[in-house]
């Protein structure tokens, strides 16, 4: 069990309040993950933040009610999978694979450098049972990894299909169609955010959505600091669809 949060600004009303409002939302869900947690910032770029330890005295370490953004990710983690380390933490933030030299596509890369973070993030909430094999493919491929999480493996799965020319909506049908188990992912990148729930949609999910703002989090309270929630739909994302939101 893992408590995972995301949030994502349409304007820029609450720019200034991303922060509080984030701290807001893993707060909520501190309970469902002892062990560790960790955030993703996308200010003017990008930010992880992640430790071992009480996740409520790790978000004031790091003063996140004072931080400032349009999009953010929070987790905490009751470790299931692998070891409880820094390292393990989530959100894993990981950049697709670079072109290879020589190529139009690793051509076109070089060219067109960038001030851009181009990281995806992942946070996630449940277990993959086929994660082991799909990590052996992946490194078949020239993808490694940097822990044993099986996380992780999603994360490099999806940046790897953004890689070969997937949009991330796509990505997340596929890995919907090739990883087995129990999973709702929360996913961003540099200008969207997503949300994706197993076939059965085993582990919880809630969504809400204003004009101005919308949060997903593993639990209802997690919600009830959010400005304007009153206003908000509210609702459970279904099985499978891929939800998204891009600025």
């Amino acid at each position: 069990m893992c408590g995972i949060a995301g949030l994502h600004l349409k304007d820029d009303t609450y720019r200034d309040r991303l922060g509080a409002m984030v701290a807001g939302m893993l707060r909520g869900v501190a309970e469902r993950g002892p062990d560790s947690a960790g955030v993703a910032i996308h200010s003017d770029g990008l930010e992880v933040l992640k430790a071992v330890g009480d996740p409520l005295a790790f978000a004031a370490r790091i003063g996140l009610a004072t931080r400032s953004g349009v999009r953010a990710l929070a987790h905490t983690r009751m470790a299931t999978e692998s070891a409880v380390t820094a390292a393990h933490c989530h959100p894993f933030a990981v950049r697709p694979p670079e072109p290879a030299r020589g190529t139009a596509a690793g051509q076109a890369s070089a060219a067109a450098a960038t001030p851009v973070d181009t990281r995806l993030c992942l946070v996630h909430n449940g277990s993959f049972a086929n994660h082991a094999s799909i990590r052996r493919r992946l490194a078949d491929e020239g993808v490694t990894t940097e822990t044993d999480n099986d996380s992780e493996v999603a994360a490099r799965y999806l940046a790897a299909r953004l890689a070969a020319g997937d949009d991330l909506a796509a990505a997340l049908r596929r890995l919907t169609a090739t990883f087995d188990g129990f999973f709702t992912l929360a996913v961003t990148t540099a200008d969207s955010f997503a949300v994706v729930r197993d076939p059965i949609a085993c582990k919880p999910a809630i969504i809400a959505e204003t004009d101005r703002w919308v949060a997903m989090v593993s639990e209802y309270r997690a919600l009830l600091g959010l400005p304007g929630l009153a206003d908000a739909a509210v609702f459970e994302p279904e099985p499978e669809e891929v939800y998204l939101w891009a600025s």
